[in-house]
């Protein structure tokens, strides 16, 4: 099935609806369903189905229309992040050999001659040749749906840990995440959804089909600002928020200063560990929306959910969405018993198709139909799962391995601290020596004794700390993640 077929047939349930509205300017369901017919014609005029095609471009109103419309004609998008070094970004794009370029017209210059032999289109260009609304206009809205497109989209990792990989998306792959989160966090009356962060990251992309799919309106953002964020949610006190928690910890800063009335629906926090102390804040300021958190990966998709109560166990990511299946694994393979740290793996179909001309790669992943997540957790007896770590973090001090993310999880407890970084630093006598990167929360400024002593209970002695480095500020990859290599190399900068 085509997804957004099943999109432009809900629409006419209520043509004139708002489907997309970024606050200058709005498309209705049948304004939509035009302009994604247009650009699908013009895709299968120009001989692009079932070709890929390079999407670069920031959140703007002509990248959904664009997206959806390419979608439509069973085209591939393939969603590149602005923000990559031209080198980076070079190697992707030659690696996916794309039939078309669509992009912002500030990219127009340097693509137009270093892909001289690609055809392109610019977004907020109107004057100049290879003009998005020029070309638009030349098609009428008559295309039909491919019904049986092979693949959704292609999106990238970040890339923080070396070169990002193409994950493959499937349009049953989200037409099951839309059940199983519509369930989980019972959006049974979905109206007005946002979520601010990039569309090349697929949790912003993923929340405005999930919107479109329920026939709500969608407000787009170009970028994260928490002014805009809190106004709309003033006007519109139905909405559903999807974030990260960097986001949160920002967005309840201007709140608590805020004399708006803002109510909102839900919440729904990802892509990281959401910090104990910003929960709470949350509860205390936004008492009438639901709270969840989400454990996932642009490979599996949705993972486990947790509603944030405030009686939930502070390391646990809750309990499987529907229609996924966990094993969590030892080093040979094998299921270890409940309660036991292991590798955890999972088998949905909301699962990926696998990376993109990279076999090897997929194949490494995939087991038996089981997708390997490289994070390390154990399964209590409520089915719940807890973090230990991610293999490609682990610390290796005097012979014991020690998880970053469950040191951190413990120092996000305590309230001085407001974000937290833990990464092994190179030790003769230990091999690697547990630091945390601190960024306090005001004044405050807690010893290296006192930390010690609060993760005591807590903590087995070689996991704690041995050393505390203040940070301003924590660098972010455009996900929303710390980037840990980053700051790892500003560190070492720093010590020089």
């Amino acid at each position: 099935m085509n997804l957004v077929q099943h999109i432009l047939e809900c629409g006419q349930i209520d043509p004139h609806r708002i489907a997309i509205s970024d606050g200058r300017e709005e498309r209705t369901y049948a304004q939509l369903m035009r302009l994604v017919q247009q650009v699908s014609n013009g895709l299968r005029q120009g001989g692009h189905t079932k070709r890929n095609i390079v999407v670069l471009s920031e959140n703007r109103m002509e990248f959904a229309e664009f997206v959806l419309g390419a979608i439509y004609a069973g085209c591939v998008p393939v969603l590149l992040d602005p923000k990559w070094p031209l080198g980076e970004m070079d190697k992707v794009i030659r690696q996916c050999e794309p039939g078309l370029i669509a992009c912002e017209g500030r990219f127009a210059a340097d693509l137009a001659e270093r892909y001289q032999e690609i055809p392109q289109l610019y977004f907020g260009e109107d004057q100049q040749a290879g003009s998005y609304c020029s070309w638009l206009a030349g098609f009428e809205p008559d295309a039909m749906a491919e019904e049986n497109p092979e693949l959704l989209f292609i999106g990238y990792t970040s890339g923080t840990t070396g070169f990002p990989k193409g994950y493959m998306r499937t349009h049953l792959s989200w037409l099951r995440s839309f059940e199983a989160t519509e369930k989980a966090f019972r959006l049974n009356h979905i109206k007005h959804v946002l979520a601010p962060g990039p569309f090349v990251h697929s949790l912003s992309l993923f929340a405005m089909m999930q919107s479109l799919y329920s026939t709500a309106t969608f407000h787009l953002l170009q970028k994260f600002n928490a002014e805009s964020i809190l106004n709309l949610c003033s006007r519109e006190p139905d909405m559903i928020l999807f974030v990260v928690p960097a986001m949160i910890d920002t967005l309840l800063h201007l709140a608590a200063s805020s004399t708006a009335q803002i109510s909102m629906q839900a919440v729904i926090s990802s892509g990281g560990k959401w910090p104990e102390s910003s929960k709470q804040r949350c509860r205390e300021l936004f008492k009438d929306t639901k709270l969840y958190e989400s454990y996932g990966s642009s490979e599996a998709s949705y993972i486990s959910y947790l509603e944030v109560t405030g009686k939930e166990q502070p390391d646990s990511l809750g309990k499987p969405f529907d229609g996924v299946h966990i094993s969590i694994r030892d080093e040979q393979f094998r299921e270890v018993p409940p309660g036991t740290v292991g590798e955890l793996y999972i088998r949905s179909e909301m699962m990926f198709a696998g990376y993109h001309q990279l076999t090897e790669e997929t194949e490494s992943v995939i087991r038996d139909g089981w997708l390997r997540t490289g994070d390390y957790m154990l399964l209590d007896q409520d089915m719940h799962l807890h973090l230990a770590g991610r293999a490609s973090n682990m610390i290796k001090s005097g012979g014991l391995k020690v998880f970053p993310e469950e040191v951190e999880a413990v120092l996000l407890r305590i309230p001085a601290i407001r974000g937290v970084m833990v990464f092994g630093k190179p030790d003769d006598r230990w091999g690697e020596q547990v630091t945390a990167l601190i960024q306090w929360n005001g004044e405050q400024r807690l010893s290296l004794d006192e930390v010690r002593n609060y993760c005591r209970p807590y903590l087995a002695s070689y996991k704690m700390p041995k050393q505390l480095i203040a940070v301003e500020r924590f660098i972010y990859t455009s996900s929303g993640k710390i980037a840990r290599q980053l700051m790892k190399d500003v560190v070492r900068e720093g010590m020089k």
